[in-house]
């Protein structure tokens, strides 16, 4: 059985849950109180109201999925780390087990996006890249248009994001820290969704983008096709299972951009978000990922 960390309004999850049924076990962080769990050294077992119960002998498969996006809403912030240690824990032991797929919570925080970019520069190009505090080395941009983007992804205390952004070296405040990059000009961004053994490339025009981010423009309108299936040649599918084997991954997203005909590589999400690719399920992207987290071919 697949225990299935993840939270109660989540699309993803809830497609999994249609696929494989009872073969999963639902851990919702956001309703933890809904749960019973008992967990020794030696012996572990959670039940839901409705009676379904997953333990250390029937659990099969792992998979964290995004669920410290959620929040515990009005609880006392030491309770909400507490649940976060059992989350980890208990996720933890499964990996201990070589039970869990895809890529632990901590991933990108064990490799970094510089280490990561670095890894990336022996099979693909890649953009000058600088990491700066106090607006220290940007010399090496000079004579590149250059963006802004984030870490972290995270939020501002107003809730805003900061998407990719172009900006000038002289405007930037020294106090912030700065994730800059070289501008890539490009006519389609390239997503490689990994899974397994298996690698799905998809391309998506920017011929109509109002900006430089398309996460700021997606649309979801599972109608509307934004994503469509890109063919790899041998040398760049080749390219993407080097790189998957150094990083010592078999999940996760690339994102690239295409530039005279060459990809280039701008970052690697370990557990990125994979449904919008294939909205029709018209080449079964979430059967391909159930039998993955089963161990199917």
């Amino acid at each position: 059985m697949l225990l299935l960390f993840t939270g109660s309004i989540d699309g993803t999850s809830n497609l999994l849950i249609r696929e494989l049924g009872h073969h999963v076990f639902r851990f919702n962080f956001d309703l933890y109180k809904d749960y019973k769990l008992e967990f020794t050294p030696d012996y572990w077992e959670i039940s839901n109201p409705a009676g379904h119960r997953i333990n250390s002998n029937t659990v099969t498969s792992a998979l964290w999925w995004k669920p410290f996006n959620f929040y515990l809403v009005d609880e006392e912030p030491f309770i909400v780390e507490e649940v976060k240690y059992i989350f980890r824990e208990l996720y933890h032991w499964c990996r201990l087990k070589g039970l869990a797929k895809g890529n632990s919570p901590d991933f990108h925080h064990r490799m970094g996006k510089m280490n990561i970019l670095n890894i990336a520069s022996r099979y693909f190009k890649t953009p000058n890249t600088l990491i700066t505090l106090g607006l220290a080395g940007t010399y090496h941009l000079a004579n590149n248009a250059i963006v802004a983007k984030s870490l972290t992804s995270g939020l501002t205390t107003t809730n805003k994001a900061l998407f990719t952004t172009a900006v000038e070296v002289d405007t930037l405040h020294p106090d912030f820290p700065w994730f800059l990059q070289e501008k890539i000009v490009s006519d389609a961004d390239i997503t490689i969704f990994l899974c397994g053994n298996k690698q799905f490339a998809f391309s998506r025009s920017r011929a109509n983008l109002k900006g430089l981010d398309w996460r700021k423009e997606i649309n979801f309108d599972v109608n509307q096709k934004e994503w469509f299936l890109f063919e790899l040649t041998d040398a760049q599918s080749q390219s993407v299972q080097a790189f998957a084997h150094a990083l010592e991954v078999d999940w996760g997203r690339l994102d690239l951009m295409r530039f005279d005909d060459e990809l280039v590589f701008l970052e690697f999400n370990a557990n990125g978000q994979w449904v919008f690719l294939d909205y029709s399920e018209e080449i079964e992207l979430v059967k391909t990922v159930t039998n993955y987290l089963f161990n199917q071919s």
